[in-house]
């Protein structure tokens, strides 16, 4: 199991899932994406895999970060990717980004980390990645 840190997150790979934990409640800006991006990047050293996000109860996202956030080359290698969300207003910012920025790889929100991870490995499998 691979780990790594940034200011506001917490990275661990087992080759196959990629978890990048929030640490504390933070709201997401462009430097921080782009640092979450190049530790990401480097932990997974260009392998296929799966994105699950862990958010805090008051994690937010400024609209520039979304945008840097769903850049098409930020997913090269994700599969899919899902997002652990823990508020009604999380919720309203996932499902807006989803909508009207497009997510470049299969996505979706969820309250359960188990089901998150279990649409996770539906998705490797459908990719034909077993």
């Amino acid at each position: 199991m691979k780990e790594a840190s940034t200011e506001t997150m917490r990275f661990t790979f087992d080759g196959k899932l990629l978890t990048c934990e929030l640490i504390g409640d933070v709201e997401i800006d462009v430097h921080h994406e782009e640092e979450s991006y190049e530790v990401a990047k480097k932990i997974t050293e260009g392998k296929k895999h799966l994105s699950l996000v862990l958010v805090s109860q008051d994690t937010s996202i400024t609209s520039k970060a979304q945008k840097t956030s769903m850049q098409k080359n930020h997913y090269t290698h994700v599969v899919a990717q899902a997002i652990v969300i823990r508020s009604l207003a999380q919720r309203i910012i996932g499902n807006f980004m989803f909508k009207f920025i497009k997510h470049p790889r299969p996505s979706q929100l969820f309250t359960s980390k188990t089901e998150a991870v279990k649409w996770l490995n539906k998705e490797w499998i459908k990719a034909g990645l077993n």
